[in-house]
């Protein structure tokens, strides 16, 4: 399959599943709904509300609710969320948003490869990504330049060097370009808002929501973060996982952590709410640090540098590749999930591996 053979139908439950697409924003412009109809119509508040659910959703579960059936509905409540975010402008806020939403694009883009629907996923990566995508037998190649700013982890048979390369090109599955499609998503989702012109003076409606969610999500951040700060300052190190608290036992006694322990430690702590300089604090007891080179690294990690992409510590099943975990947590595959049920006041039960 090449661009110039792609041929896509898309159907009405499409344009629900994937509100971001340029077709599901022609619908929304049918409906010739404006700025204005958000604060003075019965379906510009039916709108709005929908946008304030889901967002609320996102903040308390970090999950996006599924679709229904009014599609038209769906997709101004998607663009609607956009405009919200936008009027906060919060980077965390809107990471947290993309990364819910495309998680759902990934299972409906499982389930396309699961019937052997392949033009979607193809779609997706080139005519909206712009990646260079070639269908080769029964798999998909995709370039490796677009393979690295998508790949989900650096590690295990994700690491480019453990993948069949051909002039370029990165021989994948198709379900493994939906999981790449996820993280594809999820940026384009944060582009999207980031373009938002948000106007000087909103309508009422509009303003209220964005004051409402932005307070929802300001009491949830001081919620962990006050929890973060407490376990960092009063050693509540029980709260925290069992491979962090080794991590931190290690650090505080002066070990020399490896580079993967230190971005694992300092990618948990700046994900529960430390500020770059405490995070800081806790490494100057390394034997080889540097303040200049140890900010950067963590500025980098915030998202306060480079890409400006906040980076997600590993996984449980990372941290045991790298040797940095020998723990299995009950029901627990991330240690963030193992903090914050423990904020919620149900620590996980855990037994050591070896």
């Amino acid at each position: 399959m090449t661009s110039e053979q792609l041929r896509v139908i898309l159907s009405s439950e499409d344009y629900a599943r994937y509100p971001f697409l340029p077709e599901a924003l022609n619908h929304l412009r049918e409906l010739g709904l404006t700025l204005e109809d958000l604060s003075s119509t019965s379906l510009g508040a039916i709108i709005l509300s929908r946008a304030k659910d889901r967002l609320a959703r996102v903040i308390e579960s970090s999950t996006y609710p599924l679709p229904d059936e009014d599609y038209r509905a769906e997709i101004a409540a998607f663009y609607a969320s956009l405009l919200i975010l936008a009027g906060i402008s919060d980077q965390r806020l809107t990471e947290k948003f993309a990364i819910a939403y495309s998680k759902n694009v990934h299972l409906f883009l499982k389930q396309e490869v699961e019937k052997g629907n392949f033009s979607k996923l193809f779609y997706i990566a080139h005519h909206l990504l712009g990646w260079r995508v070639r269908q080769v037998g029964e798999g998909v190649m995709v370039h490796f330049s677009d393979y690295v700013q998508a790949q989900p982890e650096y590690v295990g048979p994700w690491k480019l060097v453990n993948r069949l390369v051909d002039r370029g090109y990165v021989f994948i599955s198709w379900q493994e370009l939906a999981r790449l499609l996820e993280t594809g998503v999820r940026k384009y989702v944060v582009s999207l808002v980031r373009d938002v012109n948000v106007p000087t003076s909103l309508p009422e409606n509009v303003y209220k929501a964005v004051e409402e969610i932005s307070a929802a999500w300001s009491s949830r951040q001081h919620d962990l973060r006050a929890i973060a700060r407490t376990v960092y300052s009063e050693k509540k190190e029980g709260m925290l996982p069992p491979c962090m608290r080794e991590l931190l036992r290690k650090q505080s006694s002066g070990e020399n952590l490896s580079h993967s322990a230190r971005f694992a430690l300092a990618s948990f702590l700046i994900s529960i709410g430390l500020s770059v300089d405490e995070v800081l604090d806790l490494f100057r007891s390394s034997p080889d640090f540097r303040e200049d080179i140890a900010r950067y690294q963590v500025e980098h990690i915030a998202g306060l540098r480079g890409s400006r992409v906040k980076y997600s510590p590993y996984k449980c099943d990372n941290m045991r590749s790298l040797g940095l975990c020998r723990w299995e947590c009950e029901k627990v595959s991330h240690p963030l999930q193992y903090f914050y049920r423990a904020a919620r006041g149900r620590v996980p039960s855990s037994r050591e591996l070896w």
